[in-house]
């Protein structure tokens, strides 16, 4: 081949990858940095028993509201540290989110910190990941789970949700928690499983 012709061809690639990565990454954060968009999620969370016999079930209904500026995600996060797998304890019943919710196992890669997945951890317990994109300001989603705890005692689940772009601490739910495997803030909810 004529070297003009391939260097004209290589010149036009490379302004084909830069218009690309202009388009995609940089220009988008860009917007997201100058508006400072903060999106401001909010959770109403109701379970339907606070005490149930062991064998039994309960169900955990969350709403979820972006209550702040259009989020790009926006997460909610049901996590269950007495569990070692949620295979026969967790069934979602339904949900409205544009994504279908995702099971997370032991040891999966997940993100941590608030960072985006730029920090990540190993999952130290299982939980489930509902979430849509993108999310203007008033959305609201849905998301119902049974559960049927298989031992006695206190039954805790974590609950939480953060918006993307998560540049203040607007941007997750609960403000005030305790801290889960991922050092986020969650909301425990608990019932009692009588033997």
């Amino acid at each position: 081949m004529d070297k003009k012709y391939i260097a004209s061809l290589t010149g036009i690639l490379i302004l084909i990858a830069i218009f690309f990565s202009i388009t995609f990454y940089i220009y988008p954060n860009q917007i997201y940095q100058q508006n400072n968009l903060v999106p401001i999620p909010i959770l109403d969370v109701t379970l339907s028993s606070n005490e149930i016999q062991k064998g039994e079930s309960f169900v955990l209904d969350i709403v979820s509201k972006n209550t702040g500026d259009i989020a790009d995600i926006q997460i909610v996060s049901i996590a269950f540290p007495g569990l070692e797998d949620t295979l026969d304890n967790v069934k979602i019943k339904n949900y409205d989110f544009t994504q279908s919710p995702h099971y997370v196992k032991i040891g999966d890669e997940i993100g941590a910190k608030y960072s985006g997945g730029k920090e990540t951890i190993l999952a130290k317990y299982p939980s489930i990941e509902a979430y849509s994109r993108p999310v203007p300001s008033g959305t609201i989603n849905l998301i119902s789970v049974e559960i049927t705890p298989q031992e006695s005692g206190i039954f805790d689940i974590y609950v939480k949700s953060i918006g993307i772009p998560h540049f203040t601490d607007e941007s997750h739910y609960p403000q005030a928690g305790i801290l889960d495997h991922q050092s986020e803030l969650v909301e425990v909810y608990s019932v009692t499983v009588n033997p």
